[in-house]
């Protein structure tokens, strides 16, 4: 009876080893192929906030996703002791650090990927804060803006990551730009816009009066001019038809009346 249990507790004992031998198998297996996977780290930095991002938020290429973000950090924590010219940005900027895992930019070498990524943000490659519908969730951009209108921030500090510039989110440029209209509609007087606009009603408003004067002033002798040129075109009419008639009037007058053979 004895041996029989043992047998069961040995068959236990086996399959839960055997088991938790395959778990850790799988963990160590897909621990490594992460472990081992190539990655290429970029940097950016944001003076904006970037609420609804954190560690491991996807980023993507033109909507592709291509890595995550691997570390979010103070720029100061990251960079110490700079100039005093750079404080300002330096203080007040966010350091993102992206993990690039897409083969497409991880088989290229650190000299290549380098010339590549140097041109393609002097084209206007920029990172960008994005959305995620009203999830209150964002993920991180690349994409391509007009570098004339999107320069890059100057930074005097050696990036230890390959750099890719940032640009305002959608979000952060509408407060911007409403920000600035409240701000000149602030300027504006419109009590005296609203006064010009009722002093030019009364000027158009006393135009118009003196030019209804002045056009009945003007009526009665542009009545009678009108009606001299009505003369004027009935009896031009009457002589081109005399004319059509005996054209040699034109030149020898009226033409004498017919005889009368009784009186010869």
């Amino acid at each position: 009876m004895n041996n029989s249990n043992d047998i069961s507790y040995f068959k236990i004992g086996t399959f839960v080893l055997v088991g938790m031998g395959l778990i850790i198998f799988a963990l160590l297996a897909f621990g490594s192929s992460k472990l081992f996977q190539p990655i290429v780290y970029i940097e950016t930095y944001f003076e904006e906030s970037i609420q609804g991002i954190s560690e491991g938020t996807p980023v993507k290429y033109r909507g592709l996703q291509i890595g995550y973000i691997k570390d979010i950090a103070f720029t100061n924590e990251i960079y110490k002791n700079l100039k005093d010219s750079d404080a300002e940005m330096h203080n007040r900027s966010i350091y993102v650090k992206i993990a690039i895992t897409s083969k497409l930019f991880t088989q290229l070498t650190k000299s290549m990927f380098l010339v590549l990524l140097t041109k393609e943000v002097e084209q206007g490659l920029r990172v960008k804060l994005v959305a995620q519908g009203l999830t209150g969730l964002s993920y991180l951009e690349l994409n391509y803006v007009d570098p004339k209108s999107s320069p890059p921030l100057t930074i005097n500090w050696r990036p230890k990551d390959f750099y890719i510039p940032s640009v305002p989110s959608t979000l952060t440029r509408l407060s911007e730009n409403a920000q600035y209209i409240m701000n000149e509609l602030k300027d504006i007087n419109f009590k005296k816009v609203f006064q010009d606009i009722n002093q030019l009603t009364v000027s158009l408003s006393q135009v118009a009066t003196k030019t209804d004067y002045s056009l009945s002033q003007v009526n009665g002798p542009l009545a009678a001019t009108l009606q001299n040129f009505k003369i004027i075109s009935n009896n031009l009419r009457t002589i081109t038809e005399q004319l059509k008639l005996n054209p040699s009037s034109m030149v020898f007058g009226k033409s004498p009346p017919p005889l009368d053979p009784s009186k010869l």
